[in-house]
């Protein structure tokens, strides 16, 4: 067998194919991340003309003169084959080191133990263990089982409703009642979900700026998100939620037309029998709904005196594969949260996702710290609110190259900081 560089479409037909794939090893992230300063190799171990090993590797050059090599959720390899591994290992090891990298990072996208809605281990489940014993006896320096979304480059744990085969009303029926009663509450108020494109690619700018001051994260510039677009093309969508004043003081001009005729028949019935509990009782849950309504179409002509028709309230990024659709960044303005324009955007993804027939939406990071005292525990409980799955995965690896430099670097350059800023 031999390590080779692979053309572009032949890695592309090669990892489209494998159970292991992830948008992190396409053609598309290696020319996004380009665009900072990373190259892309291409490399595959080939027995005779067949393919058994293959991945995308980044390489980024270090003040020290010495490359970090990262393949980005891969190796696109059989961790289960000993002999496999091992070959590969080697031989990518070896051209690691005559093309002058010092270390190569990987975080494969595989399960290590099944777990349920709740986090917890399904008795019997899928057990990877031993790819974790594989990687680690060949060398592979493991980062450990972390919890926390910020201790690894990409999330360790990860979130993820199985769509394959399923209809729309099968999906919905598990959503928790919060997460259809929010669904409903955003239809109730007017909002409506659209495609941000190049053109007001500003309104995503403002929600993430605004959600990084909240949150306390380091936004990205303009020119990473016309990057993204640009680079993922058909893979990226991003959609964003609005509340349309008008359309929200019809609807509620229409419930109250509605109400005063339910008072009506009220009030005839009552003119019948003035002492009637049934109808007296009836008038008053009547009169509570107008004066709700009042009050919400109070509010919402309020809101549309200060913001407009159309009122921008929350974006979200997706990246979309044949394999799965992926939740990749989002952010809401603080003072509209209250509306849950979220629920709706991803109520919107899942059913693009159900309609394009892609069998997983992978709502992605979340903590593995499940204790309700957890800050991020709110996170969770959102996505866990559409029903789906906890997701470990193995984690990430280091195989060293250079031991002497790697422990330099990591000293000196704080590596792992270093690493996560340029690779997210």
């Amino acid at each position: 067998m031999k390590l080779v560089e692979l053309e572009e479409k032949e890695f592309e037909k090669f990892a489209y194919k494998h159970e292991q794939f992830s948008f992190h090893q396409t053609k598309e992230w290696g020319k996004l991340k380009s665009n900072n300063g990373w190259k892309s190799l291409y490399l595959g171990l080939k027995d005779d003309k067949k393919i058994v090993g293959g991945c995308l590797i980044l390489v980024k050059s270090t003040p020290i003169k010495k490359d970090i090599w990262y393949s980005p959720r891969g190796f696109l390899i059989d961790y289960h084959d000993k002999k496999i591994l091992k070959e590969f290992t080697d031989v990518i090891k070896k051209y690691a080191k005559a093309n002058n990298a010092f270390f190569i990072k990987i975080d494969p996208y595989i399960l290590y133990k099944e777990r349920d809605i709740n986090g917890d281990l399904v008795k019997d489940g899928v057990d990877n263990s031993d790819i974790v014993s594989n990687l680690t006896k060949l060398g592979y320096r493991h980062y450990g089982f972390n919890k926390s979304t910020d201790k690894e480059l990409q999330p360790r744990w990860i979130y993820v409703l199985d769509i394959d085969g399923k209809s729309e009303d099968e999906i919905y029926k598990d959503f928790s009642n919060d997460t259809k009663r929010y669904i409903n509450r955003c239809h109730n108020f007017g909002l409506i979900t659209e495609e941000t494109t190049l053109d007001n690619l500003d309104d995503f700018r403002k929600i993430m700026e605004h959600t990084s001051k909240r949150r306390g994260f380091v936004d990205r510039p303009m020119s990473y998100y016309k990057e993204m677009l640009e680079s993922l093309g058909d893979h990226i969508k991003i959609i964003s939620c609005y509340m349309d004043t008008n359309k929200a003081i019809n609807d509620v001009l229409k419930n109250i037309e509605e109400s005063n005729k339910e008072k009506d028949k009220v009030e005839e019935k009552l003119k019948e029998s003035p002492d009637s509990k049934k109808s007296k009782t009836a008038m008053k849950t009547v009169m509570k709904r107008i004066n709700e309504l009042q009050g919400k179409l109070d509010g919402i002509k309020k809101l549309k005196d200060e913001h407009g028709d159309k009122i921008l309230m929350a974006s979200s990024m997706f990246i979309i594969y044949p394999n799965e659709v992926i939740y990749l960044y989002s952010g809401s303005f603080d003072h509209f949260m209250k509306y849950n324009p979220q629920y709706l955007i991803q109520w919107e993804i899942i059913k693009y996702t159900i309609k394009n027939k892609i069998p997983r939406y992978n709502f992605y990071g979340i903590d593995g710290d499940f204790s309700k005292d957890n800050p991020m525990y709110g996170v969770y409980e959102f996505k866990k609110g559409f029903g789906g799955e906890v997701i470990e995965l193995v984690g990430e690896f280091d195989l060293i190259i250079n031991k002497f430099i790697y422990n330099l670097y990591k000293l000196t350059f704080s590596l792992y900081r270093g690493i996560k800023r340029h690779t997210k």
